[in-house]
């Protein structure tokens, strides 16, 4: 879904700049004419949208739990060593800013499309704990182990409410793990799907190809 809609965005960005040439060449001194208003995505469109830009997020959370784990087990042992939990977070931040960068609705309007209205004011509050969670998590990258096992989450209940919100008003399952999972899921089958349609025509191509050379061998 991603794909066809950044194949749509390209085709509008190559319409107007054909219509800038044009424009440029008619010697006519008119005003331009206004942008046209920016396409509202579906509920469909937009939950696929916000499921790209979130579902990388939640996957480096993974992560970084999981260098969490390790930590403590490297403390248990009087180690004091955060290079991979360190690193864990930095990603955090670098997927956080890269999804508030999706989901700011300055990025989509350039691309000539707008929120569903009715979840504008969540996505909005998605992407201010995105940029909030990205600051927080390059901080707490440079903390040592015992300051990272005392550390308390800042926003982590805003994070979620607004998270929540956001998924109701895009109709996706309440459960992230499982709206990200779905997703997963759905991309895989398009992209067996479209394999398969390749393969089928090549298949068909090729059996032609075989048609016509066996006619062509036989009128020799």
């Amino acid at each position: 879904m991603q794909k066809k809609f950044q194949t749509r965005v390209l085709t509008l960005a190559i319409v107007a700049t054909a219509g800038l040439l044009l424009a440029g060449c008619s010697g006519q001194g008119g005003p331009p004419e206004a942008a046209p208003e920016p396409e509202v995505l579906s509920a469909s469109e937009a939950g696929g949208i916000y499921l790209d830009a979130i579902c990388p997020v939640n996957a480096a959370w993974d992560a970084a739990d999981v260098e969490l784990e390790r930590l403590r087990l490297t403390l248990s042992r009087g180690e004091d060593d955060t290079r991979r939990f360190a690193a864990a977070m930095n990603e955090v931040a670098a997927a956080s800013k890269t999804a508030a960068q999706e989901l700011d609705p300055k990025t989509l309007d350039e691309a000539g499309h707008a929120w569903p209205k009715t979840a504008i004011s969540d996505i909005k509050a998605v992407q201010k704990t995105l940029t909030d969670d990205q600051k927080q998590a390059a901080r707490v990258a440079k903390l040592t182990g015992s300051e990272v096992l005392n550390y308390a989450w800042q926003g982590s209940e805003e994070v979620g409410a607004a998270a929540s919100a956001a998924r109701e008003a895009l109709a996706l399952p309440a459960d992230g793990q499982s709206a990200c999972a779905q997703w997963q899921e759905q991309i895989e089958a398009e992209k067996a799907a479209a394999e398969k349609a390749k393969a089928d025509k090549a298949a068909a191509e090729k059996a032609q190809a075989d048609k016509s050379n066996d006619k062509t061998g036989t009128n020799k």
